[in-house]
């Protein structure tokens, strides 16, 4: 639960102080305000990163030199202190005033979800939509995985480095073998934490769905890594395929295998959500996995992470809006959530804030 939050020269706020309840809290105003700011302001706050934009030099309040968030949190009830600053282009996090060294050491410490009308891009987009998100919510639940990741990564730099050096390839496959042996360790660990998330998402969420579509209609998700759908085939696969497309990697000079290029098939009544599912479906889709993944985060946590929902009730119907404001509130789920006007919402929410040119006020 967040208690209090503060904002200095973040995006269009100069300083400004947010103390939310319980329950839903509402920031509403006109468009261009920066309500939107608020949630990301809370998100960077819990994972180090906006999700918005890739440079943090962009979240910089304009004239000023870098930015300061701070909050205040009850988990398990524990009260936690988290700051985030960016100054000269440096990031520096801490925790109860002692600063991180590492992300892994952070993000998790207060868990979130974080869903708005974006997300849609989870089902349209490319595989790398996917990934991102089944990877993050694998980091809040064990945040020792982002060092694995950031491990394969720098392999993946090492050994695309080498596919573009000059060399003969005798010499060249015999080095690409050394780095081909830790991606595999490597990559292993990667393919067996996925694949353990997705089959806990598939069962969560596929049974939201069902209540969603009153029954009629069934979602499936599937981890696909190197092709194949059972985990013991795609790691045997892994391994031959390091192997079988060495000579035409060095030919291509690219990477063309590994889990970095590997997806999430969603599935709606057994055929493909990205080609056949109207709008409608799709969001109850992206509903439907964000909610799971809240389940998740409770039975993993003891508690339910903190919820950030960014003009979405404009976005769903009123049967999906009914659900989700039904297990928002059935669940006591702490919830910061933007709409265009107070009076949109058709529930009671806990507190109410104006938000205009920058300046935050608390009317209800």
């Amino acid at each position: 639960m967040i208690c209090r939050l503060q904002l200095e020269d973040f995006r269009n706020y100069e300083k400004e102080i947010v103390v939310p309840t319980a329950g839903i809290n509402v920031f509403f105003g006109l468009n261009g305000q920066g309500k939107t700011n608020i949630l990301e302001g809370v998100y960077y706050l819990l994972t180090g990163k906006s999700y918005r934009v890739q440079r943090d030099q962009e979240l910089i309040r304009w004239g000023k030199t870098g930015f300061h968030i701070y909050g205040k949190f009850i988990v398990a009830q524990r009260p936690v202190f988290l700051e985030s600053h960016y100054l000269d282009k440096r990031k520096i996090i801490r925790i109860n005033q002692v600063s991180c060294k590492k992300l892994s050491d952070y993000v998790g410490t207060v868990n979130v979800v974080y869903f708005s009308p974006d997300d849609l891009f989870m089902i349209k987009g490319g595989p790398a939509e996917r990934r991102r998100f089944l990877d993050f919510h694998i980091a809040q639940r064990r945040p020792s995985y982002i060092s694995l990741l950031n491990s394969y990564n720098k392999v993946i730099q090492q050994k695309a480095a080498l596919l573009k050096a000059v060399l003969n390839k005798d010499t060249k496959c015999e080095q690409l073998r050394l780095w081909n042996e830790q991606l595999l360790r490597i990559g292993e660990k990667i393919i067996c934490s996925r694949w353990e998330m997705v089959n806990r998402l598939n069962t969560v969420s596929r049974a939201i769905y069902s209540l969603l579509s009153n029954q009629k209609e069934k979602m499936d998700i599937v981890y696909l890594s190197s092709g194949e759908e059972q985990l013991e085939k795609a790691l045997s696969r892994f391994a031959e395929l390091l192997e079988e497309k060495m000579t035409a990697e060095i030919e291509r000079q690219m990477i063309l295998t590994g889990p970095h290029r590997d997806d999430l098939r969603i599935s709606l009544n057994d055929r493909s959500a990205r080609l056949y599912a109207s709008q409608g479906q799709q969001r109850s889709l992206v509903l439907s996995l964000k909610l799971a993944e809240m389940e998740i985060i409770k039975e993993d946590k003891g508690e339910y992470p903190l919820l950030l929902l960014d003009d979405v009730l404009s976005e769903l119907d009123s049967l999906r809006r009914e659900y989700l404001v039904q297990f928002i509130n059935s669940s006591a789920i702490q919830t910061l959530m933007t709409l265009t006007s107070a009076d949109e919402p058709q529930f009671r929410a806990q507190a109410g804030f104006r938000v205009h040119q920058g300046r935050i006020r608390r009317v209800y």
